[in-house]
């Protein structure tokens, strides 16, 4: 059977029409990837922004605590704290929280915890709770001769005024066992709600 020019050039037409279509995919999909990226980007960077202009969480509108139980893996254990905004407006924090140790007299035992991850602006309205990834690593792991901590003192971000929560633990004269995550939103506990 043979194909008569007409249908030759319509079947040939379809090919390219087609090719053209496979073409066009190809070049609009990844742009259609880079820019809903740069979307993203750009919601991350307003939210930021809208951080700056809604004022900080103030002390006194602020409650740290912690949800149980821990966490558990080989030589380290992992804790949501958690900061809540129990004021009457809408507030940010922006960063890591201030964590240490601290033994039974008030006195910190080693040095404060280090921070790991990215400074992230969280924004509260009231009765919302943000949370941080506490990680304490087993101090005889660190140390010789840990020293008894029974609690955390913690200087949410931006306030210089700590709050301390009931806390056991080890620690190491002159080394942190801590470690300590920027504030992300929600509480890290599933389901939960201050409200």
């Amino acid at each position: 059977m043979t194909l008569t020019r007409r249908m030759r050039g319509g079947f040939a037409g379809r090919r390219l029409v087609a090719g053209i279509g496979l073409a066009s995919a190809a070049i609009l999909l990844p742009t259609a990837a880079l820019a809903s990226s740069s979307e993203v980007s750009s919601a991350r960077a307003t939210d930021h922004a809208a951080a700056r202009t809604v004022p900080a969480c103030h002390a006194a509108s602020t409650r740290v605590w912690y949800g149980l139980p821990a966490e558990h893996a080989t030589s380290k254990a992992f804790y949501e704290l958690q900061i809540s905004n129990v004021g009457r407006s809408v507030c940010t924090f922006f960063g890591f929280p201030g964590v240490s140790a601290l033994d039974k007299n008030g006195n910190q035992v080693g040095r404060p915890a280090t921070t790991y991850g990215h400074r992230i602006g969280v924004t509260l309205q009231p009765g919302d709770t943000a949370h941080a990834v506490l990680v304490v690593i087993n101090a005889s792991v660190v140390c010789n001769h840990p020293v008894k901590a029974t609690q955390i003192r913690v200087f949410p971000p931006g306030q210089f005024r700590a709050q301390s929560v009931p806390l056991a633990s080890l620690g190491c004269p002159g080394k942190s066992v801590l470690r300590i995550d920027s504030v992300h939103p929600g509480a890290g506990i599933p389901f939960f709600s201050s409200r």
